[in-house]
């Protein structure tokens, strides 16, 4: 059994495939599903663990059957953290997940994950959680664009970052002890 992360898949949004037509150069909805599945089960066996790290689904009236049906061909067992992007709660229990949260915090490696990174600016709300826990690193979604820095003390685990696939537990892990040793905003306002 392996641990791996994504986010931002945006299942059922056409215009992200014109916002990142670098990453995502489709011709329609059902050829971009169809590569996100691909990708997605090239590497997640049916026993691994999925987290999903915001907006797995990016559409305001979602087709259920479709999304539910997207969700069901997906390997693993998933949980999500809810992004900005993400419908109700019911429709992803529908789709077999596991777990629906606002965030996971894992204080044994001091690991927070959640959907925006903690920014002042774009992420106030996650900037407060990231301040009362001071976690070790942040891993997010969200930022879609290549051209971004990595935020210090943060991993952004977005699909449109990772060739489209989710990322192995272990970069998480490789991450940590340089992430820790950054001085991230949430560290300099107490």
């Amino acid at each position: 059994m392996s641990h791996w992360l994504t986010s931002d898949t945006h299942f059922g949004h056409f215009n992200i495939m014109k916002y990142c037509g670098a990453t995502r150069p489709f011709k329609d909805l059902d050829e971009m599903h169809a590569e996100l599945i691909a990708r997605w089960n090239a590497c997640i066996e049916a026993d691994d663990e999925v987290t999903i790290v915001g907006d797995m689904i990016a559409t305001r009236q979602p087709d259920r059957r479709l999304m539910i049906g997207i969700m069901q061909m997906l390997n693993g067992r998933k949980r999500l953290v809810r992004g900005n992007h993400d419908p109700d709660t019911e429709l992803f229990m529908e789709g077999g997940f596991v777990d629906v949260v606002d965030h996971v915090w894992m204080p044994e490696t001091k690991i927070l994950i959640i959907h925006k990174a903690p920014d002042p600016k774009w992420g106030p709300a996650e900037l407060r959680i990231a301040q009362a826990l001071q976690p070790a690193m942040v891993v997010h979604g969200h930022d879609h664009r290549h051209e971004t820095p990595e935020h210090l003390g943060c991993l952004n685990v977005c699909a449109d970052r990772w060739s489209l696939g989710p990322v192995p537990w272990q970069v998480v892990l490789n991450r940590l002890p340089v992430a820790a040793q950054e001085a991230p905003s949430w560290a300099l306002q107490k």
